[in-house]
C-alpha cells in the first residue's frame, strides 16, 4: 500500500504551509475557505493536472508545493511541483531532507551569485507525455511505487485500440473534489471524454486484468490480410503437391513396396560388395601373375643373351679345334717334305738351326703335334662345360617360358572373369540398385509430399479458424459480473455501518456505469445522499481492492462527504427525499465516523468536510481542525497559515 504523509507549500519568504497525514482514518474539518479542498487540488495538481484549478489569495508568494507519500516497505517518494506548472520532480526522500539539503546547499554556493546549487537523487518527470514519447513521467514513477505495473494497457474506444494508463485516467477512483462526489454523472466515467479508457481502468481494477491482448479493428483488417496472405501461400504450396500425389500409382501397395524396396536394396547392395570383394581379389591375383610374367620374361631375356654368347664361343671353340687339327695333321705330314719351310719363321729348314726373332726354338713335328692335341684336348674340354652349361640354360629357358605361360594363362582366366563375368554381373546388379534407389526415393517423396500436405492443410485449417472478422461494428465483453457482485455486496456492507437496514440491496448498473441502491440509481437521489453514495463507492473499491489485492493506490481523499446531508427525523422526512428518509435513519452522520474511525491501518482515507466527528472519536480519526478566521491562539486557522 501507500499513503500520503504530507503535503506543503513552500516560497521564498514564506512560511511553510504544511499539513501531516497517518495510515487509516484522516479528517481535516472546519469551516469554508480554510483550505481543504485546496489539499485535494494540490494532490490533483502534483499527480499531473494541467494547471493548479484552485487558485486562492492566501497561496500568493508560494511557489512550490509537495507531496510526500510512504509505502508499506517504508520508501518514501517526494513529488515537487512549481505551483505556476511545468514539469515535477521526484526524490527518495521526504520533503523536509530535501528542503534542509538545498537550504544548505544555497549556503555553500551563497558566495558565488552565478552557481545554482546541484541536488543528487533527483528525477524529472514530464507532467505529461506527448506522441509516441517514452520520457520518464508521474505514471512511470507513482505506479511502481504504489506496488501497480506502470505498462498497463486500456481499451480505448470501441475499434479496440489501447493506450497507457495513466494516473489521471485512475484518479477518478481514490480523489473525489466537492464537485464529483454530488455529480449525477458517474463519478468512475464523469461527462468528458475517454468515457471506454475510464471504464475498462475500472474493470482492470476489479480484476486485476488489462486489455494488452486486445486486438484493434486496424490491427484485425492488417491481421487478416496478413492471415489471407499466408492462406494463398498454402493454396500456392498445395497445389504441385495434390497433383502429384494425384498423378502417383500404386499409392495402396506403397508401405508394402517401401519395405520390400528396403530388402532388395540391402540385397543388392550386399550382391555388390560380394563382386567388388572377388574383383579386388581377382585383381590382386592379376597383379600377383602379371609380376611372375614380367619376371619370367625378363629372365627369358637374359638367358637368351647367355646363350647367344655360349654359341659364339661354342663356335670359337670348333674354330680353335679344326686349326690345331690342321697343325696337328701338317706336323704329321711334315716329315715327308725335302725342303721345308719354317712355320714359324718362313726359313728353309735345311737341317741347322736359325733364329726366331731373338730366341732359339728347336721344333720338331712330333713336338708340335703333341702340343695340337694337348691344346684340342683342353679346347675339348672347355667345349664340354660350354655344352653342358647350354644345356642347363636352355632348360631354364624352358622354365621360363612354362613359367610365363602359366601366367599368361592366369591373366587371361582372371581378365575373362573380370571382365565377362563379374563386370556384367557389377552392371546389372547396379542399374537394378540405382533403379529401386530412385524407387525408394519416389516413394519417399511421394510420402514427403503427403505429410506437407497434411501439414498445411491442418495450417490452413487453423489459419482459417484465426481469420478475423473485418466488420466494423465490435462485440465487447461486459465488465466481470463476478467482481462487480463482490464489489456491490462491500458497498451494502459500507451503507449498513452507515445506517443502511440489513436489506440494502446495492446493484451495478452498467449503462450508467453507476450503482442503484434499492433499485434507485444514484443520481436519483438529492446531492446529499448522491456524496454519501458516492463516497461509498469509493469506500467500497478501497476495501474491495484491498481485500482481494486488486491494483489501488491504497488511499481515498473525499471532499465534503457530509456537507450536503441534512439530518432529519425518519418520522417527518421532507418533501424531497422521502424515500430516502423511510429507508436511511437520522444516525447516518455519527455512523459514517464510526465506521471511517475503524479503516484498517494499511489503507488511508482522508475526509475533507466542513462538519467535524465527536470529540470521542478525534483521536482515532487523526482529526485536524481548521478554526477560520476565529481561530484562537491555540488554533489553527487554515491550510496556509
Amino acid at each position: 500500500m501507500a499513503h500520503i504523509s504530507e503535503i506543503r507549500l513552500t516560497g521564498h519568504g514564506k512560511p511553510d504551509a504544511l499539513i501531516r497525514f497517518q495510515p487509516g482514518a484522516n479528517v481535516v474539518a472546519g469551516d469554508s475557505d480554510t483550505g481543504k479542498s485546496y489539499l485535494l487540488r494540490c494532490i490533483d495538481y502534483v499527480f499531473g493536472a494541467e494547471e493548479m484549478t484552485k487558485v486562492i489569495d492566501e497561496a500568493s508568494g508560494y511557489e512550490l508545493v509537495w507531496l510526500e507519500l510512504t509505502n508499506e516497505v517504508g520508501e518514501t517518494l517526494t513529488l515537487e511541483r512549481h505551483l505556476s506548472g511545468g514539469d515535477i520532480r521526484a526524490h527518495n526522500i521526504p520533503v523536509g531532507e530535501v528542503l534542509t539539503n538545498r537550504n544548505n546547499a544555497v549556503d555553500s554556493t551563497s558566495s558565488d551569485e552565478d552557481t545554482e546549487p546541484s541536488e543528487t537523487n533527483v528525477e524529472t518527470l514530464v507532467w505529461r507525455r506527448r506522441g509516441m514519447s517514452l520520457a520518464p513521467d508521474v505514471t512511470s514513477r507513482v505506479f511502481p511505487f504504489f506496488g501497480m505495473p506502470e505498462t498497463v494497457r486500456l481499451r480505448r474506444d470501441a475499434k479496440g485500440d489501447t493506450e497507457r494508463l495513466s494516473i489521471r485516467t485512475l484518479l477518478p477512483i481514490f480523489i473525489f473534489d466537492e464537485a464529483a462526489i454530488i455529480s449525477e454523472n458517474s463519478p468512475i466515467i464523469g461527462d468528458g471524454f475517454g468515457q471506454t479508457a475510464k471504464k475498462r481502468m475500472f474493470s482492470y481494477v476489479l480484476t486485476g486484468v488489462d486489455d494488452r491482448n486486445v486486438i484493434a479493428q486496424e490491427r484485425r483488417e492488417i491481421a487478416h490480410a496478413e492471415i489471407s496472405a499466408k492462406l494463398n501461400l498454402i493454396d500456392d504450396l498445395l497445389e504441385p503437391l495434390q497433383r502429384r500425389l494425384a498423378n502417383a500409382t500404386e499409392q495402396a501397395e506403397e508401405d508394402d513396396n517401401d519395405e520390400r524396396v528396403e530388402a532388395t536394396i540391402e540385397s543388392l547392395s550386399n550382391l555388390l560388395s560380394e563382386n567388388e570383394e572377388q574383383r579386388t581379389n581377382l585383381r590382386a591375383e592379376r597383379r600377383e601373375q602379371l609380376a611372375l610374367q614380367r619376371r619370367a620374361e625378363s629372365q627369358l631375356i637374359g638367358i637368351g643373351e647367355l646363350l647367344e654368347r655360349y654359341r659364339l664361343l661354342n663356335e670359337r671353340y670348333s674354330s680353335d679345334l679344326q686349326r690345331l687339327d690342321f697343325i696337328a695333321e701338317g706336323a704329321h705330314f711334315f716329315d715327308g717334305l725335302q725342303d721345308s719351310v719354317c712355320p714359324l719363321c718362313g726359313q728353309e729348314m735345311v737341317g741347322i738351326e736359325h733364329d726366331h726373332d731373338g730366341f732359339q726354338a728347336a721344333l720338331d713335328a712330333d713336338t708340335v703335334y703333341q702340343s695340337a692335341r694337348a691344346e684340342a684336348a683342353k679346347i675339348q674340354g672347355l667345349q664340354r662345360d660350354l655344352q653342358a652349361a647350354i644345356h642347363d640354360l636352355n632348360h631354364r629357358k624352358q622354365l621360363r617360358k612354362d613359367e610365363q605361360s602359366r601366367a599368361n594363362t592366369a591373366i587371361s582366366r582372371i581378365d575373362r572373369q573380370l571382365d565377362g563375368v563379374l563386370l556384367p554381373s557389377r552392371t546389372r546388379t547396379q542399374s537394378n540398385l540405382d533403379d529401386l534407389v530412385q524407387r525408394r526415393l519416389d516413394l519417399q517423396t511421394r510420402r514427403t509430399d503427403r505429410d506437407e500436405v497434411a501439414r498445411l492443410q491442418a495450417l490452413k485449417a487453423q489459419l482459417t479458424g484465426e481469420l478475423p472478422p473485418v466488420d466494423r461494428k465490435q462485440t465487447w465483453a461486459p465488465i466481470d459480473s463476478a467482481a462487480v457482485l463482490k464489489l456491490c455486496r462491500t458497498i451494502e456492507q459500507v451503507l449498513q455501518e452507515w445506517s443502511w437496514p440489513k436489506d440494502v440491496r446495492v446493484e451495478f448498473d452498467e449503462k450508467a456505469y453507476d450503482i442503484k441502491v434499492n433499485g434507485k440509481a444514484r443520481k436519483s437521489h438529492g446531492k446529499g445522499f448522491r456524496a454519501v453514495l458516492n463516497s461509498a463507492l469509493a469506500i467500497g473499491v478501497l476495501r474491495y481492492c484491498h481485500e482481494h489485492q486488486k491494483p489501488h493506490p491504497q488511499f481515498v481523499v473525499l471532499d465534503s462527504p457530509l456537507t450536503t446531508v441534512k439530518q432529519r427525523d425518519a418520522e417527518a422526512p421532507s418533501k424531497g427525499d422521502e424515500a430516502d428518509a423511510q429507508s436511511v435513519n437520522q444516525t447516518i452522520e455519527p455512523l459514517f465516523w464510526d465506521s471511517i474511525s475503524k479503516t484498517a491501518p494499511d489503507i488511508q482515507v482522508i475526509i475533507l468536510d466542513n462538519k467535524e466527528p465527536s470529540s470521542e472519536l478525534a483521536a482515532v480519526l487523526n482529526l485536524q481542525l481548521f478554526a477560520g478566521p476565529t481561530a484562537g491562539p491555540e488554533e489553527r486557522a487554515g491550510f496556509i497559515p
